[in-house]
């Protein structure tokens, strides 16, 4: 059995390295020159315990350089809106019956991938991790993977890879009920455009009380839009404790009680760069991507919200901003906490 990584970005990266390192085999494929620093070098894979160089790992930049195996299982990694192409020229190669885990952010890569593949499984991902540079990255914060088949259960295929996982050194749960892993998950990411727009890594924002208050009442929007859905959050099924993997009640209220500490406050500024644990939506707008996925995040609950006819002033908000950001190739930090509550307060005075 070999583990296809497509879209061997960071996070694809950092799962396929731990997998290789604990015997799995493992094909990443991924951009030229990180493949190309793979291959020469090794992959060099940095946490809090130090840095190890994984070379027992294969990698190719496309997939016209590969052969299909019997047994290949595929980790889809790249962002959700290469997903719908990707499944496409994957399909054209594997079988139906091939087993896909969907590693995105967001909730509609599975149902794209359920189009096309009969084996669909959904994997969220509760970590930070960074490329600082080709054939490098680095795991900054938490070390938790959700699987569960979609739309419900987990067969053997996901059961086996959390298994994998688990010896990989990850913190694996299995989850009856992974698309309500993924909701919880998506509310988290909200504030990845808030951390963006503002500049700040995560191990900073969550030291900062108005920042973190700030986070906090994005979220608090999001769950009253949800509720008015009827989407579901409750993961506590998963095999990680009664809260759920996401404990988001908690996490809002841990937000809400965030007071001031000169101290750490003061290391978490000085963190070297290779260790703060940066959004992927700040990384779109530090290389001029011009475009994020805050439409598969904000966008989600601002759409439902118009469903629902729930006001969504805070995600409204930081949709528009950072796609315009995005779009301008303005870089993250450009904009201040108090601009930002200004542009929340005239939405809010907009929907009257």
């Amino acid at each position: 059995m070999r583990y296809l990584v497509y879209g061997a970005g960071a996070l694809g990266s950092l799962i396929g390295g731990r997998l290789a390192v604990a015997g799995a085999e493992v094909l990443l494929i991924g951009r030229p020159d990180h493949v190309e620093a793979i291959n020469l070098a090794g992959l060099e894979i940095r946490g809090e315990d130090g840095a190890r160089v994984v070379r027992e790992i294969g990698a190719v930049a496309s997939l016209s350089s590969i052969d299909v195996l019997p047994g290949d299982r595929i980790l889809l990694a790249v962002k959700t809106a290469e997903v719908p192409k990707s499944l496409h020229d994957l399909r054209d190669i594997y079988p139906e019956t091939t087993p896909v885990f969907c590693l995105q952010n967001g909730v509609r890569s599975e149902e794209y991938a359920a189009r096309r593949f009969l084996s669909v499984f959904g994997v969220s991902a509760g970590l930070c991790v960074n490329m600082p540079g080709a054939g490098i990255i680095s795991l900054n914060f938490r070390n938790d993977i959700a699987i569960g088949g979609y739309p419900l259960g987990c067969e053997s295929p996901g059961r086996e890879l959390a298994a994998d996982l688990d010896r990989a050194g990850f913190r694996v749960s299995l989850s009856n009920s992974i698309m309500a892993v993924k909701w919880a998950k998506l509310v988290l990411n909200l504030n990845n455009a808030t951390l963006a727009i503002l500049g700040l890594h995560l191990q900073l924002a969550m030291l900062l009380p108005d920042v973190a208050r700030f986070m906090a009442e994005v979220e608090e929007e999001a769950l009253r839009t949800l509720a008015a859905a009827g989407i579901s959050i409750d993961d506590r099924d998963s095999s990680s404790d009664s809260s759920g993997l996401y404990d988001l009640p908690g996490h809002i209220a841990a937000l809400r009680a965030v007071v001031e500490d000169p101290a750490a406050i003061a290391i978490a500024a000085t963190l070297p760069d290779d260790r703060r644990a940066h959004t992927s939506t700040w990384t779109d707008l530090r290389q001029e991507r011009g475009t994020t996925e805050a439409g598969y995040f904000n966008g989600e609950i601002v759409l439902l919200g118009e469903k629902h006819s729930v006001p969504t002033p805070y995600n409204s908000t930081l949709l528009y901003t950072i796609e315009r950001m995005a779009d301008q190739r303005t870089p993250p930090g450009s904009l201040s906490l108090a601009s930002l509550r200004d542009l929340v307060a005239e939405r809010q005075q907009e929907a009257g």
